[in-house]
C-alpha cells in the first residue's frame, strides 16, 4: 500500500502543515459552499476535470487546461495535495488520477471516507472560502501514460489476456437495461465489479484483506483498465487497484462508456447481444 490513502485523524493532525493543500471535488458543487474541511478549496469536477463540462466527454483535460487549473488553484510543484470529496469519494479520486496523470512533483493523497467520515466524527466545517494567490505552476513534462487507457489500447486488449477490463459501472448499465449512450450493453470480457462494492457502510473503503477478495479476479501480474461513464467511478477503482493494492500497472479508461457506447461500430455484449 502507498502512502496516498489517508485518514480522517492523518488530515486533522495534518491539516496545518504550511506545504499541505487541501481540496473538495464533490457530486454537486454546492455541498462546498454548504460547509467543508478547513482551508479547503473546491474543484469543480465537471468544470474542472473532463473534457466537456456538458458531460459528452469523460476525457482528462489537457496540458493547458491543468496547468491553469494548479495556478489559478494557487498550487506549487512542491505542495503536498489531499482531496476530499462524498458519495465515496470518486471525484476526489478522479482528481487525484488527474494530478498524478499529469507528474505533479509533490505528494498526492485521497481522504479516506471523505465528508461523510469526517462529519459522522463530529469534525469542524467552515464556509469561509481561503484567499489564495495564483501561482506561475509549471508546464508538466508529460503525462504519465501508464496510468491512462485510451480507445485504442481497450480495442487492442479485446483480444490479450494480459489486460483485464473492469466494469464499475451499476448491474443495470452493465447488462444494457440503463442505457446512458447511443448503445447500452459492455465491452466485450468486461469483469463487473461494481465500484460501491469496495465501500463500507459509513462510505469508507473496506479492508485491505476484503478488497483483496473483491478484486482477486484483476491479476497484479497485467495490465487492467477500470471503466465507467466518464471515467469517475473508475478513477475510484483505479486508486485502489494503484494506491491500496499495489497493482503496478492499473489504468483509468477515461473516455468510458461515453465515448466507447456512443460509436457505432465498437463491439459490445449486453442481455440480447452476447
Amino acid at each position: 500500500m502507498t502512502d496516498a490513502l489517508v485518514s480522517t485523524a492523518w488530515l486533522a493532525q495534518h491539516a496545518g502543515d504550511s506545504r499541505l493543500r487541501i481540496f473538495e471535488a464533490s457530486q454537486e458543487p454546492a455541498s462546498y459552499a454548504s460547509g467543508h474541511v478547513d482551508g479547503a478549496l473546491q474543484i469543480d469536477w465537471k468544470q474542472d476535470l473532463i473534457e466537456a463540462a456538458d458531460e459528452s466527454s469523460g476525457n482528462v483535460i489537457d496540458a493547458g487546461r491543468f496547468v491553469a487549473l494548479a495556478s489559478r488553484l494557487g498550487i506549487r510543484p512542491d505542495d503536498t495535495l489531499v482531496f476530499y470529496g462524498d458519495q465515496g469519494g470518486r471525484h476526489a479520486a478522479r482528481a487525484l488520477w488527474t494530478f498524478e496523470y499529469y507528474r505533479h512533483p509533490g505528494k498526492l493523497h485521497w481522504l479516506d471516507g471523505g465528508r461523510e467520515v469526517w462529519q459522522a466524527e463530529s469534525r469542524p466545517l467552515t464556509t469561509g472560502v481561503p484567499n489564495i494567490a495564483p501561482s506561475d505552476y509549471p508546464e508538466p513534462p508529460g503525462p504519465d501514460y501508464t496510468i491512462r487507457a485510451t480507445f485504442t489500447d481497450i480495442v487492442a486488449g479485446l483480444d490479450n489476456a494480459d489486460l483485464t477490463v473492469i466494469d464499475t459501472r451499476s448491474p443495470d448499465e452493465y447488462d444494457g437495461t440503463d442505457i446512458r449512450a447511443a448503445r447500452g450493453g459492455r465491452i466485450p470480457g468486461a469483469k463487473h465489479i461494481f465500484w460501491k462494492t469496495s465501500l463500507a457502510e459509513n462510505g469508507a473503503l473496506l479492508p485491505k484483506d476484503e478488497l483483496k477478495a473483491l478484486y482477486a479476479a484483476v491479476s497484479r501480474d497485467g495490465a487492467s483498465a477500470a471503466y465507467c461513464q466518464l471515467g469517475v467511478r473508475a478513477a475510484h477503482t483505479w486508486f485502489i487497484l494503484r494506491h491500496v493494492l499495489d497493482h503496478p500497472d492499473a489504468k483509468n479508461y477515461d473516455g468510458s462508456w461515453q465515448e466507447w457506447g456512443n460509436l457505432s461500430d465498437t463491439p459490445i455484449e449486453n442481455e440480447t447481444a452476447p
